[in-house]
């Protein structure tokens, strides 16, 4: 274990833990992310960690295992404790933040938590306590109808007292402009027994008030946030000083594994394919959940024959409209055989780089390919982060995160010339 930490983020999934963690390299590099089952047991080179981004991997898991995990991920972390821990949720307020907070309070001596979700750059706001995309009010979102962790609920407070044994308070837009009326209205929060403390925030300068008061305060308080949040924050910190970026790779020869159901992650591909050169895999959901070892390394030795050059995009078939849901067992069976399918790629066919879209599925390729941990690099894009893969079958090779909901129709076209030597109308589709 790294006994030098100066930061550690705590997330509940692989991309998040990549896409906060990564703005943590500008305080405390290298920074690296790995799954919890690996915190006690980090190999030499990781000993010169200055920051850690643990995936707890808890989003879709009960509140009870949750608050388990992210209690265990807690008392692993070095005495003294890193001096800055921040906890990233999701920016639709999908998972276990409740259990998942409460886990950090009662482990870590936090007087209170500052629960932030809003990431205005992507359209999430928090106004009078309800979360909004874009406007939406949440509860009648995409999000609603998330096949596994859907979100109820229009007010953040009403969706963390679900799980939260502790009181839940809340700052209004009104408390901005003023640090000490921003000051008086946590500590009035706080002298009510409120210890989960809903801000709302509607653009980047109420989350640099609310990372400036974290920074200031005299009683030590838990950042809990997005991105966002997680930006301020280290801008603060900072004081905005920016490290030198790692070079960009070349990188056409591009492994694109997708198991992400988001539609626009769907569009994404198209749009990338229709303009650039490759191929695109949808496997069907049932095929995924019954095929055998044979069934993979056949369907991988016929995909490797057929790839000549640029992508392979592995993905799943959407489902028809009238078809039943698939339950969280089946989905985790079907995103192991998919992250199976791209190992055994990697194996047969060269590979010079990888790209993961959906926590989940980078953490099935993370145990697929036995990965201890990814070195965070940059940011290449918004939402979209650099790394090396530190052991396993992908040692070295780097690799890009997204989350699933993450990005424009344009977002891949722009990744994919940002890495590669081509640019539009220089070696795209005629």
């Amino acid at each position: 274990m790294p006994k030098d930490l100066q930061a550690v983020v705590i997330a509940d999934d692989l991309t998040g833990a990549a896409d906060t963690g990564v703005l943590f390299t500008a305080l405390a590099a290298p920074v690296y992310l790995l799954p919890f089952e690996n915190l006690s047991s980090v190999r030499p080179r990781l000993a010169a960690a200055a920051g850690l981004s643990v995936d707890t991997a808890t989003r879709a898991r009960s509140a009870a295992e949750a608050g388990t995990r992210v209690q265990s991920t807690a008392r692993s972390l070095p005495r003294p404790h890193p001096r800055w821990i921040y906890k990233k949720i999701d920016s639709c307020l999908r998972g276990n933040l409740g259990a998942e907070i409460d886990a950090l309070l009662d482990t870590l001596g936090f007087a209170a938590a500052l629960v932030t979700p809003a990431l205005p750059v992507q359209g999430r706001t928090t106004v009078r306590g309800i979360h909004k995309v874009h406007g939406t009010p949440l509860a009648q979102t995409q999000f609603a109808r998330d096949p596994i962790t859907p979100v109820t609920g229009f007010r953040v407070a009403e969706i963390l007292a679900r799980q939260s044994r502790h009181r839940i308070g809340e700052i209004p837009l009104a408390a901005y402009g003023d640090p000490g009326r921003l000051q008086s209205a946590m500590q009035r929060e706080c002298t009510r027994g409120r210890r989960l403390i809903v801000c709302d925030a509607v653009e980047p300068g109420h989350l640099d008030q609310v990372a400036a008061l974290v920074v200031r305060s005299s009683e030590p308080l838990l950042p809990v946030g997005s991105a966002g949040l997680a930006a301020s924050l280290v801008n603060r910190l900072t004081g905005g000083r920016r490290t030198e970026p790692t070079p960009t790779p070349r990188l056409e020869r591009l492994l694109m594994v997708c198991g992400t159901g988001a539609p626009v992650t769907h569009a994404q591909i198209s749009a990338l394919l229709d303009r650039y050169p490759g191929i695109r895999h949808e496997l069907a959901p049932e095929w995924l959940i019954r095929a055998s070892a044979q069934d993979r390394r056949q369907r991988a030795d016929r995909l490797c024959a057929a790839w000549s050059n640029g992508i392979l995009a592995l993905g799943i078939r959407p489902l028809p409209p009238a078809s039943p849901a698939v339950n969280p067992k089946q989905a985790a069976i079907g995103l192991a055989t998919l992250a199976d399918l791209a190992v055994q790629i990697l194996w047969t066919s060269p590979v010079e780089g990888l790209f993961l879209s959906g926590g989940e599925t980078a953490a099935a390729f993370q145990h697929a390919s036995d990965g201890e941990a990814i070195r965070l690099e940059r940011e290449l894009l918004p939402g979209l982060v650099l790394g090396r893969w530190i052991g396993g079958l992908a040692d070295g090779l780097p690799v890009i995160t997204k989350a699933g909901a993450f990005g424009e129709e344009q977002t891949l076209v722009a990744l994919y010339e940002h890495l590669s030597v081509k640019r539009a109308g220089n070696g795209s589709k005629p």
